[in-house]
């Protein structure tokens, strides 16, 4: 009997746009204020040092905060979220699919992301009272993805087997492969349909799941 459903986030619940526009946006935007430079030259001083860290920061490579005091500014996260928080978009489906799950099931979060990101966008539209709890691989477990260590942990949580639990996410190797590997069920979710998946929404996932 499945007493635990785990989600993904991006792409899966959320879209990555809020993300994006962190990254690629609102640190290069400070970074050229604070440095007195042009936006394309902060743009391409930051984003060749996110490429020089990538596999050396662990989880911290997945920190906007992290990046803030490694450049060196004074601008927050919480300016950065400030800034761009209207961008926040979960898809049509959650809300309604995810409210009536809850009531039958414990609904967690596991994401690669970091844990503030998770926060702000689970926030917009009051999604973090249907979640029990959030597993972030970055700021939970300093990995810069999660594995078959962090489906444990839930396991262990909860104190429940591998085949009392659900994953469903986007990535075939994260969302899919590792929780299988230690026994969970895990579905693969694609909203674009161009690739192969086990659903398009969650609307298909909750009927699958519940025999509607």
């Amino acid at each position: 009997m499945i007493k635990v459903i785990s989600f993904d986030l991006d792409d899966t619940l959320s879209d990555s746009q809020f993300d994006e526009l962190i990254w690629r946006t609102e640190i290069p935007k400070a970074f050229a204020k604070e440095k007195n430079l042009s936006f394309e030259e902060a743009y391409k001083a930051v984003t060749t040092e996110y490429k020089n860290l990538w596999g050396k920061a662990q989880g911290n490579w997945r920190d906007a905060s992290f990046w803030l005091t490694h450049f060196g500014l004074k601008t927050t996260w919480e300016d950065l979220v400030n800034a761009v928080h209207k961008e926040i978009k979960h898809f049509e489906d959650v809300d309604a699919v995810l409210t009536e799950l809850s009531k039958r099931f414990t609904l967690v979060i596991v994401s690669n992301a970091e844990k503030k990101f998770i926060e702000a966008k689970i926030k917009c539209g009051n999604l973090g009272k249907l979640f029990k709890k959030i597993y972030s691989a970055a700021s939970d477990f300093n990995k810069k993805k999660k594995d078959a260590e962090v489906f444990n942990k839930v396991l262990s949580d909860f104190k429940i087997k591998p085949e009392e639990m659900i994953h469903i996410g986007d990535d075939e190797e994260y969302d899919v492969k590792v929780p299988k590997s230690i026994g969970i069920q895990a579905f693969l979710l694609c909203r674009k349909g161009d690739k192969p998946a086990d659903f398009r929404d969650l609307r298909e996932f909750r009927n699958k799941l519940v025999g509607k």
